[in-house]
């Protein structure tokens, strides 16, 4: 499997699991954010700041991730839209003055800046350094003759 496609399946299953914890009350520790909009709201494992739509968003990046990995252009896609979301999620958090981003629907604060960014460099990394595999284009088996 081209180390893309394992990008994308990695990171599909780690969204997936971020996103239902995010859900555990437990698990958000600090109550409530201040002008953050929603139940589940607070500091996912003390960290980062999260509420409802945020772990909706790391679910439904974590179906799609997992749902493209079995198709090359498909998971090179994924790392591409993965690179550029988080760069506008990264400027987002750093233009925002609190960390009730967009009137309080998605908290960012300083640590979902620093994972925002790194995603930013491995999802364009990944795409910029992804080469298509010999014969099959869904799981580079090679080709049949």
């Amino acid at each position: 499997m081209p180390v893309v496609q394992r990008f994308a399946q990695v990171f599909g299953a780690v969204y997936v699991l971020v996103g239902i914890v995010g859900f555990i009350p437990p698990l958000l520790m600090g109550g409530s954010l201040p002008g953050v909009i929603g139940p589940f709201s607070g500091l996912l494992l003390g960290l980062f700041a999260v509420n409802w739509v945020h772990n909706l968003a790391h679910l439904s990046l974590g179906v799609l991730g997992l749902a493209v990995h079995r198709s090359f252009s498909a998971s090179k896609a994924y790392a591409l839209a993965l690179g550029v979301s988080h760069a506008g999620l990264l400027l987002l958090g750093i233009l925002s003055g609190s960390v009730a981003t967009l009137g309080g629907l998605f908290p960012l604060n300083g640590l979902d800046n620093v994972l925002h960014a790194l995603v930013t460099l491995a999802g364009l990394a990944f795409y910029f350094t992804a080469r298509q595999p010999e014969g099959d284009e869904r799981t580079g088996a090679p080709a049949r003759a």
